[in-house]
């Protein structure tokens, strides 16, 4: 039996002017407990209304359907080590209300919304996810930058392309999503 293996996805160096995919959960909760649930490409997980927007990362990165996203509070004075927090300042739920923005990182491109549920009735407040920036990156087989070996799941990067970060920088993807810097000599 004969199986293609797939190479990695990224986004095509060459094109500029291009943004990450950002969402934002908006949640407030009275009572500090129970939990909501987040369903990306049919993967669902338990989020706890205790938990930090660190904690909701790895949630979401631990999710097969995402490969990388980034979440930070959308309020810039909310932040690990901030002076004269409340308690519960750090949650995703608070009772005054939270928002935490989600970027993408991987997959790249205009993704799915995130569902949200409030699967138990636990949540006493608003629960919502709205997109703030569409994603406008290509998420394609070797970033456009190089051949698929279906063979063993790599690329062969074109001459002047490698490994990238997924967003341009040098990276260990193996993607050929980073656009290699030329060296010159000066002497010549």
């Amino acid at each position: 039996q004969c199986e293609l293996r797939t190479c990695p996805f990224g986004d095509d160096p060459h094109s500029q002017h291009q943004k990450n995919e950002v969402q934002q959960l908006t949640c407030s909760d009275s009572d500090d407990s129970g939990s909501f649930e987040l369903i990306f490409r049919d993967e669902s997980v338990s989020v706890s209304v205790t938990n930090t927007a660190a904690d909701l990362e790895s949630i979401l990165n631990a999710l097969p359907t995402i490969e990388s996203v980034s979440v930070s509070y959308t309020d810039p004075h909310i932040y690990v080590g901030a002076p004269s927090l409340e308690a519960d300042s750090l949650q995703v739920c608070r009772d005054v209300g939270q928002q935490v923005e989600i970027e993408f990182l991987s997959p790249t491109g205009d993704v799915p919304e995130i569902i949200v549920t409030n699967t138990h009735s636990d949540i006493d407040g608003i629960l919502s996810m709205s997109t703030l920036q569409t994603g406008t990156k290509e998420f394609i087989e070797c970033s456009g930058r190089g051949v698929c070996d279906t063979d063993t799941g790599l690329c062969q990067c074109f001459s002047g392309y490698g490994s990238s970060d997924g967003q341009g920088n040098v990276g260990t993807r193996d993607d050929c999503g980073y656009k290699v810097p030329y060296a010159f000599d000066s002497r010549s």
